[in-house]
């Protein structure tokens, strides 16, 4: 479903190579999720693409995070992962994530491993409905 219109908008503030990576990144990063709902924000700080099963974006199982100066792959229960390896970063509660250099580390085996698992772990509704792309655009200045 991945789909860059919005997206290259929203990243036109950022630089060239970001802006490369975030797109590589979402285009490896949807052919592993598969059918999902793809959640597009243009935030404050950054600007993400989720994927999750239900319509809510706070149920998204993964998503990839563009700061100014790189791009990150977040589990937002990255904690309930099996992660043998220590390759997610994080010290919270909850929130796992690594950075996305170069992109074609999705192609890792041990990567889509966590993101299946992430996927198999994600609420899912009771009946499925058909996905759909929702964009979000937040006001006010942007920290870019």
């Amino acid at each position: 479903m991945f789909d860059t219109v919005e997206l290259e908008g929203f990243l036109a503030a950022y630089n060239p190579d970001v802006q490369k990576i975030a797109l590589e990144s979402g285009v490896r990063l949807a052919k592993i999720v598969g059918p999902a709902n793809e959640f597009v924000f243009d935030a404050t700080s950054a600007v993400c693409v989720a994927y999750g099963y239900t319509s809510k974006w706070q149920e998204a199982f993964v998503n990839i995070a563009v700061y100014p100066k790189h791009v990150t792959l977040v589990f937002p229960w990255g904690v309930e992962l099996s992660d043998p390896e220590k390759r997610l970063k994080g010290e919270g509660k909850q929130v796992r994530h690594f950075r996305l250099v170069p992109p074609e580390i999705l192609n890792d085996p041990y990567i889509e491993t966590l993101i299946h698992e992430a996927s198999a772990k994600a609420a899912k509704p009771e009946v499925f409905e058909e996905f759909k792309k929702i964009v979000k655009v937040y006001e006010g200045p942007k920290r870019r």
